[in-house]
């Protein structure tokens, strides 16, 4: 895989995450906060490796 294909994945899973989160709490399921949590926390860090790979290539 890429470098630069890997944030990219990182953020496609976190933002499946969020949304799953976000339904399960629509559904008052059990798990929806952690889903949610770790679908955020994943899409915090796959836009900050993002974010430093665009930087890098800039300069």
């Amino acid at each position: 895989m890429k470098t630069k294909q890997l944030p990219q994945v990182i953020v496609l899973i976190g933002l499946a995450l969020v949304v799953a989160g976000v339904a399960f709490k629509l559904n008052q399921l059990m798990g929806a906060e952690m889903l949610f949590n770790a679908g955020a926390i994943l899409l915090v860090l796959g836009l900050l490796i993002w974010a430093i790979a665009l930087l890098r290539r800039r300069t």
